[in-house]
């Protein structure tokens, strides 16, 4: 004990002598430290962390699977008529459904609110493994005739925002998509369901009534399934008990080429998103790039600074010092350095964490695993695992930076350190290799990051088509328990109507859906041409007002606009955006054609009612950033819509100080019909735009921390070198030599270990960066630009790097250093 306490006054009086140094070493590691542990807790979070209820390790969902020669095998949810098939399956403790609805609550006093809320059967609750903070959950016996049981269960949160925590709630009536409901119980606090999301919960037997009218009775795959595994069950034997019911899995309308089967998933699988789990993969491995780098820089002082010390290490050996005992000092060194820069780091963690936290989840930890239907429950924190991560890449990062210089520095030859000058020591070997490394780690860095800033700036320039200036967007739901589909146009034009009578509106239009937001999908068909389902071309549905084209600003390229007149008595019509055009009829003028779509709902769905083709538009990127722009059919809301839709009006100023007169106008039409989500079209647009952004942001930032670090180890290691050389550069300036070549000496230097690792650096880079492709869109991996710009850069930083102890070199006196040795 004694011998550990003299080596921690001893390793901090050493660090207080060369305070300077010692800085730098312990804010590089802080740095590399920080970042490693901040990406850390998001992969935690994201991908390690399991779902947040009971025993989450025998919870699983449920799925079926559907295999075609077109297709493949492709994973669906269920429809009520096969989920009830499943009651019979016993490796399952229990079984529920859930699918999720957003509805407008009425009560507690204030306007009408849209929440989230997930529509389930009875055995849910006991699925999760959860009890109700007051009252009960629903009851088995809850699960009969259809609208026999108007009951709901509100959230904890729901509770307190909108009902002051009131206790007499339970057995009160609130209305639910203007149809009242009892609530029976609340949920515990901090419960949001499986979709991480929910304030309020509904038996599926209510759902006809308040949301989809075939909800029990449609064959359409969009139930979701959990189960809890019987206790000694695998996932592997539910799996196989599933695909033994193969037959009943079937659709009745099925292709007759479908192979159909079941598959159970962990539920801390099924959260998982893979754009997720790759991204923040790739985030993490920057950030530990980071840290190596930055342990080779403190490896490379480490180094230097025992050859400086060679003496007296071998002075400490010659009198009676182990090498063990010595070897430990240099360790101890080593690891108070460490520690006081594992706090550091820490402390950058915990900032870093609280800013991803507040951080928008669509920025970076959204979601599309599995539809949606399963929260990705990811949002980091600094909890004991990642606490204890940090505390790990320290003592990680001792080992890694300072084990080899401690061992080398002990096993030198004692009668050549004692005869020798400091500085003649070994001036190849090591170093230059570390610096060698670290360039190479930060030519890679440089090339994953170039290419995800310049895949952001191609995805970030898809913005053209559209205006967004001044166009605000909301969402309507009229409930399904007052409106039917059919009713949709109507409803819609009033509240339409009654929007654009408001002070400041421009115009105001409906769409399902903004650019980047994604849309309804459909296959078409032509007149003509074989109506092969299985080969038919998937393209983009929009049921759009008259005003829209104008309100976005989308530019008409040819023919004429959806208008007014377009009613159901009418005939049908339709506009195609300029993909479509080139893509449906090449070298042809698109006016005049004719196209059907493969709907399940609505009119369109067959050639007698096809619709006409009366406008080409500009193309306007609706899909995800991922995607290619493609094509587009719009058709009028009048002559079919469904009643909830997204409203985009168009102000003439600043659109925000509109929405409260927007709200009363819309209520004017009817008071139980709240608009809700309501951004602007650029903030909607910016948070489509998040995650790449945030990759590209943040992989542009390790690179430039690995930049930076790359030419400090090259400033230092020249340094170092410079040092050591001061009698050879003297010699060569009292022969000759002007300061000129002396300076291209060392810069010379620095340029071939610079070259060298850039050379290693973009080797790696093409062999690694192809991991990089489902985080690009339109810039392939190994983008010569991209690589190209890299190494340039690191040359230029190592240039730079290097001419700072050129210089030096260079003002040497070659006098006084002759006369000193």
């Amino acid at each position: 004990m004694d011998a550990i306490v003299q080596d921690l006054r001893y390793a901090m009086r050493g660090l207080l002598r060369t305070r300077g140094g010692a800085a730098i070493a312990i804010l590089t590691l802080a740095l590399g430290i920080g970042a490693t542990t901040t990406m850390f807790a998001v992969v935690h979070a994201a991908l390690l962390r399991p779902v947040p209820f009971a025993e989450p390790d025998r919870l699983v969902l449920l799925y079926v699977t559907r295999a075609t020669p077109k297709d493949g095998v492709v994973r669906l949810r269920w429809s009520r008529p096969v989920v009830d098939g499943l009651d019979r399956a016993a490796s399952y403790e229990s079984i529920a459904s859930f699918s999720a609805a957003t509805i407008a609550v009425s009560g507690g006093g204030a306007a009408p609110e849209q929440i989230d809320g997930e529509i389930v059967s009875p055995p849910y609750f006991r699925t999760l493994g959860v009890a109700p903070s007051a009252g009960r959950f629903l009851r088995d016996d809850e699960d009969g005739a259809p609208g026999a049981h108007p009951v709901a269960i509100l959230s904890e949160r729901l509770w307190r925002r909108r009902f002051s925590a009131d206790p007499s709630i339970v057995g009160s009536t609130i209305r639910v998509n203007d149809v009242p409901l009892a609530v029976v119980g609340i949920a515990p606090a901090g419960f949001a369901g499986l979709s991480g999301k929910a304030e309020l919960w509904l038996p599926r037997t209510m759902a006809p009534r308040l949301t989809y009218a075939d909800y029990l009775v449609s064959p359409q795959h969009f139930i979701s399934v959990a189960a809890r595994l019987r206790r000694g069950v695998s996932v592997a034997q539910a799996t196989a008990e599933l695909q033994s019911m193969r037959r009943s899995l079937a659709d009745a309308d099925a292709p007759p080429d479908a192979v159909w089967n079941g598959v159970a998933v962990p539920a801390s699988d099924a959260r998982i998103d893979a754009t997720v789990r790759r991204s923040v993969l790739t985030l993490f491995a920057a950030a530990a790039c980071v840290l190596v780098i930055a342990c080779v820089n403190v490896a490379a002082l480490m180094l230097a600074r025992g050859r400086a010390r060679r003496r007296e290490i071998a002075i400490r050996l010659a009198i009676g010092s182990g090498r063990r005992r010595l070897v430990q000092q240099l360790l101890t060194e080593a690891l108070v350095l460490a520690a006081i820069a594992g706090a550091g780091g820490t402390i950058l963690a915990a900032w870093g964490v609280e800013l991803l936290g507040a951080a928008s989840p669509s920025v970076t930890l959204s979601f599309r695993n599995d539809y949606g239907a399963v929260g990705a429950f990811a949002v980091p924190a600094l909890d004991a695992r990642v606490v204890l991560f940090a505390a790990a890449a320290t003592v990680g990062t001792t080992l890694l930076f300072s084990l080899v210089p401690a061992v080398s520095a002990s096993r030198q030859d004692l009668t050549s350190a004692l005869k020798r000058d400091d500085r003649s020591g070994d001036r190849g070997g090591a170093l230059p290799r570390l610096v060698v490394a670290e360039v190479a780690l930060a030519v890679l860095l440089l090339s994953a990051a170039g290419l995800l800033v310049q895949s952001f700036a191609r995805v970030d320039r898809l913005r053209a088509g559209f205006d967004a200036d001044r166009v605000l967007t909301f969402w309507i739901r009229p409930p399904s328990s007052r409106y039917t589909p059919a009713d949709g146009p109507a409803i819609v034009e009033r509240m339409l109507a009654r929007i654009q009578q408001v002070p400041g509106v421009v115009t105001a239009a409906v769409n399902r859906c903004t650019p980047f937001m994604g849309g309804a999908r459909s296959i078409v068909f032509f007149p003509g041409r074989p109506a092969n389902r299985d080969a038919a071309p998937a393209v983009g549905r929009h049921y759009v007002s008259a005003d829209y084209f104008r309100t976005l600003g989308i530019r008409l390229l040819s023919g004429r606009a959806l208008t007014d007149v377009d009613r159901p008595a009418r005939p049908a019509v339709a506009v195609v955006n300029e993909t479509g055009a080139r893509r449906f009829w090449p070298g042809e003028n698109p006016i005049g054609k004719r196209v059907w779509f493969g709907t399940t709902t609505g009119p369109f769905a067959d050639e007698a009612h096809a619709v006409e083709i009366v406008g080409v538009a500009a193309d306007v990127k609706y899909d995800g950033t991922d995607d290619a722009v493609g094509a587009d059919f719009y058709t009028s809301y009048l002559q079919f819509a469904y009643p909830d839709t997204m409203v985009m009006v168009k102000a003439r100023q600043a659109a925000a100080p509109l929405v409260p007169a927007i709200r009363a106008a819309v209520a004017s039409v009817d008071p139980s019909v709240p608009i809700y989500d309501v951004l602007s079209l650029d903030d909607r647009v910016d948070a489509a735009l998040g995650r790449p952004r945030f990759n590209a942001a943040l992989a542009a930032g390790f690179a430039a921390a690995a930049l930076a670090l790359a030419a400090i180890g090259v400033y230092g290691v020249l340094s170092y070198s410079v040092w050591l050389r001061m009698r050879e550069i003297g010699v060569r300036m009292a022969i000759g030599a002007d300061a000129r070549r002396v300076a291209a000496l060392i810069v010379g230097d620095g340029l071939r270990l610079a070259l060298g690792g850039a050379a290693i650096g973009l080797a790696a880079a093409i062999a690694l960066t192809r991991l990089l492709q489902g985080l690009l869109a339109g810039v392939a991996p190994t983008d010569p630009r991209v690589l190209g710009t890299s190494v340039a850069v690191m040359l230029a930083a190592a240039a730079v790097a290097a001419w700072l102890p050129a210089r030096r070199a260079s003002a040497i006196d070659p006098i006084v250093v002759l006369r000193a040795e």
